[in-house]
């Protein structure tokens, strides 16, 4: 496959000096340029970051550069920092879901919350609260096992 920075027909047959390489000339189209090089062209940047927004990280996979090369040619080009593509960063918390970009309630992990905070006021230990729960069809974030430290970090958010 070729890369979105090289330019031109891919080079042909060329003769072959004594040591068995092709030899090298400098004409363009002939000797294909490293990828790496259009990073100095702000048109093939440009058009990777703006108009087919990708990421630095997957240009700079394309490029063979390092993800600081393609922030610093997006620097030396005046190209704004895309917000296309928001992410959340760290764990979701129980009791919610992340649907378009936003954290939204999850009823059922909210039912589990009331759940819990209604065997706390019943002064049952996390322990024992975390034990109902696992008697309970009542699943984890990611269908595990109910532990009292979870218990405890769920309801010291609530």
């Amino acid at each position: 496959m070729k890369s979105p920075f090289e330019s031109g027909p891919s080079p042909p047959n060329l003769p072959k000096a004594n040591t068995g390489s092709p030899v090298a000339t400098l004409i363009e189209g002939v000797v294909p340029l490293p990828p790496v090089l259009g990073l100095r062209r702000k048109g093939a940047l440009e058009r990777l970051y703006t108009h087919d927004h990708l990421s630095a990280r997957e240009i700079s996979h394309l490029a063979g550069a390092s993800r600081s090369d393609v922030l610093n040619a997006l620097n030396r080009f005046n190209l704004p920092r895309s917000t296309a593509k928001p992410t959340r960063i760290g764990p979701l918390p129980f009791g919610f879901e992340y649907i378009n970009h936003q954290l939204v309630k999850n009823n059922a992990e909210r039912a589990a919350i009331r759940k819990m905070q209604e065997y706390r006021a019943r002064r049952l230990s996390l322990r024992a609260i975390a034990g109902a729960l696992n008697l309970k069809p009542i699943p984890t974030k990611h269908n595990g096992v109910w532990h009292a430290n979870t218990v405890r970090g769920i309801l010291a958010r609530a």
